[in-house]
């Protein structure tokens, strides 16, 4: 995991693009200017998510290009 390219549950998201549910792997696209939500594959940081995800694993991160 890139700490530079991960992001928390309510960040803002300051560049569009795809991003991966860090512990499910979930891939969602959010626009510039979005807040990062829960996932909503596996609803990590929730009541509802799996007794395996603790607080603080709610994380995204971006999707990087063949090309980056």
């Amino acid at each position: 995991m890139n700490n530079e390219n991960t992001f928390h549950k309510g960040d803002a998201v300051s560049e569009e693009g795809d991003y991966i549910c860090v512990p499910c792997g979930y891939q969602k696209h959010f626009k510039n200017g979005d807040a990062f939500t829960e996932c909503t594959s596996c609803l990590a940081g929730t009541e509802k998510g799996h007794d395996d995800y603790v607080d603080g694993t709610e994380l995204w991160e971006k999707v990087q290009s063949s090309g980056e």
